[in-house]
């Protein structure tokens, strides 16, 4: 075996170790929190909104996904989830003529209602596009929930309801985080099932 497949079997173990460390990070309380925070939301008939950055816009994305589809059973009302990275001509229009930091909630403006759900994901939990929407949410009234890492950021003291990964690899954060959307939506299914 080569150097350079020791090498790389050595960054392989210690990066899968930390990033199975990150489990342990998270509290189980905050992550059932989220969930019910978002039945309450279906309950309600109320809308959910997903926004990030970067890797965090995919799982954005994903995660609106995983919230309507991913939780539709037969005979039962679904749960209307939506990424606000969908539109791309009102996220380049707000970004070009009242800049990037107001890309999120200017679209919260024009759906958010007060009872529904915005859910920021954000390694850093600094984003000013993310902490705009995430102040404007709170103003109103909507259920404000954060996936963070890092050391949280301004999120963490926003949000009403943090998903906190204590990692500053952003790779493992964004994987955590998706991996836990994933947890939640199916929970949400299950309630749907049972309700």
């Amino acid at each position: 075996m080569s150097q350079t497949d020791n090498q790389f079997r050595e960054f392989y173990g210690a990066y899968l170790s930390a990033a199975h460390s990150c489990l342990d990070t998270v509290e189980i309380a905050d992550v059932q929190a989220v969930v019910d925070a978002l039945w309450e939301a279906y309950k309600s008939r109320k809308r959910v909104y997903v926004a990030g950055n970067g890797g965090s816009a995919a799982n954005a994305i994903h995660f609106a996904c995983c919230l309507s589809q991913g939780t539709m059973v037969e005979g039962k009302p679904p749960l209307r989830a939506e990424s606000l990275l969908g539109n791309t001509c009102f996220l380049t229009a707000v970004a070009n003529d009242n800049g990037f930091e107001h890309v999120f909630h200017r679209q919260l403006q024009t759906c958010l209602e007060p009872g529904d759900a915005f859910i920021a994901l954000s390694c850093s939990g600094n984003s000013p596009n993310v902490v705009s929407a995430m102040e404007y949410a709170q103003k109103i009234g909507a259920h404000t929930i954060a996936f963070l890492g890092f050391a949280g950021g301004l999120l963490k003291q926003l949000a009403q309801h943090t998903v906190y990964v204590e990692n500053y690899n952003y790779g493992q954060v964004e994987t955590l985080h998706l991996h836990l959307a994933h947890l939640i939506s199916q929970q949400l299914k299950q309630r749907i099932m049972e309700s």
